[in-house]
Parts: C-alpha cells; sequence; structure tokens
C-alpha cells in the first residue's frame, strides 16, 4: 500500500500575512479508477506564518484490505521569493502501527535541510540546499499556487523540494485555459505539468477563482493512473465560498 505515499505529494522576510486563507479541503486518491483512499487537508493562519496539515485514510474496499493511513504537516512562511518551509513531519501506520515517521527541519537561508531522530529515523542527516526557498511534499503545491497569483505571465516555475530523504529541484511548465471535469463538472483551469523529471508524469490543475488552490492532479507512475481529486472546500472566512465542487 506504499502508493498512499504520495499524498504526503507545504528570520524571514514577509511579503503578506494573507497570502493563503485558512480553509479545508477534502480530496479522494483513486488508482485506475478504483477509489481507496480519502483524505483531509486544512491550512492554519500563525502569527508569522501557516500550519498545514493532511491526513490521509484508506476507504471502500482498499480499506477492508488494509487499514492505511498518513498524518503530515507543514510549518511555512511566505517571503519575497515566495512559500519557504520552515519544518516537516510525517507518520505512516499500517493496522495501526507506526511503519514510517520521519521530521525534518529546514532552513532556506542557511541552504540546509536536517532531521531529527524518529523511531524509523535512528540518526540525524543533513543536506545541502542551493540558493533560494526550500519547500516540502506537502507545501508545495501551496507554492505553486501562490506563484501562480504572483507571476501571472511566469509559464515556467522552478521548486527545491526537501521530502527526508533529499533534496530536488523540479521545475513545472504552465498551461493557461484548461478544461478539466471534477465530480461529473467541467471547469476552466491552469494547468501545472512536471517537466525535466525522469519517471513520473504529473500534472496539476488550479482554479483561479478558488485561490489557485490544487483540485486535480494526475499521475502515472510505474503503469498505473493515479487520480488526486478534491471533493469539498470550506474558506469561512471568506463570504460565500464554501462549496462542493
Amino acid at each position: 500500500m506504499r502508493f498512499i505515499a504520495i499524498l504526503a505529494f507545504l528570520s524571514f522576510i514577509h511579503t503578506s500575512v494573507s497570502a493563503f486563507t485558512p480553509h479545508v479541503a477534502n480530496y479522494q486518491l483513486s488508482i485506475n479508477g478504483l477509489k481507496i483512499a480519502e483524505e483531509v487537508r486544512t491550512l492554519h493562519q500563525l502569527e508569522d506564518g501557516y500550519f498545514y496539515t493532511a491526513n490521509a485514510n484508506t476507504s471502500g474496499l482498499a480499506a477492508m484490505i488494509k487499514d492505511y493511513s498518513i498524518a503530515a504537516s507543514s510549518t511555512f512562511n511566505i517571503n519575497d521569493q515566495g512559500v519557504s518551509s520552515v519544518a516537516y513531519q510525517i507518520m505512516e501506520q499500517e493496522d495501526k502501527k507506526i511503519s514510517k515517521s520521519y521530521v525534518i527541519d529546514i532552513n532556506s537561508q542557511s541552504k540546509i535541510v536536517s532531521s531529527q531522530l524518529t523511531k524509523t529515523q535512528p540518526k540525524i542527516n543533513t543536506w545541502k540546499a542551493n540558493k533560494g526557498n526550500i519547500t516540502d511534499p506537502l507545501s508545495i503545491f501551496l507554492a505553486i499556487a501562490f506563484d501562480l497569483k504572483k507571476h501571472p505571465e511566469q509559464t515556467i516555475f522552478s521548486y527545491q523540494i526537501a521530502d527526508g530523504s533529499s533534496v530536488k529541484t523540479q521545475e513545472f511548465q504552465r498551461f493557461n485555459n484548461q478544461t478539466v471535469n471534477i465530480q461529473g463538472e467541467n471547469y476552466v483551469a491552469t494547468k501545472m505539468a512536471r517537466i525535466n523529471h525522469q519517471g513520473d508524469n504529473i500534472q496539476a490543475y488550479f482554479l483561479k477563482e478558488y485561490q489557485y488552490l490544487p483540485v486535480l492532479i494526475k499521475q502515472i507512475k510505474s503503469g498505473r493512473n493515479y487520480l488526486y481529486e478534491i471533493t469539498n472546500l470550506k474558506m469561512p472566512d471568506i463570504k460565500g465560498l464554501q462549496v462542493t465542487l
């Protein structure tokens, strides 16, 4: 059931403490058309940044085969370059027993990522990064959302992503006015496709009217088609913006 790991697919200068609106988003993961998991992502605003959480569990027939869950969180700030992660952690459980748990601290200014000790991470590791912001597997799509709003004319975006095993640079290309079907309804979205990357093909779709939050993510991996689809979005701070997609 390692396929669910993709669910864990967010002294700084602050440009805006209200770059994102706190919200709760529900997603559903399907593989080759079979619904296998549900996830809830929640964004909290802090005094000097944001705290983003994701909790995923197997559902339907998949839950009958294996009780699998993932809990992840990301703390990040906004600076003049966009989203900059501060800390990231993830814990995976199989049948209520921890199968993976790791925590990393991220310092974009020092260009250093370091791990903390956990049960499944018995030693401290450090990784060097390049100059610029560093994101993580959870906050990356919020980093993209922020950049889509801030740079409406830009087409190629580059990100350093720290995942607890390395720090890798990934590039995404923007495609505007893409029709996407979500829960049986068509929407005009902005597509971001990962480029210059060997292996997995990832395409993510963002809706401008919902602050460019990710509403659909498609991935082809090891011959399987993964579909990560939003089912509900609640933004209580925006009047009238409480929708079921």
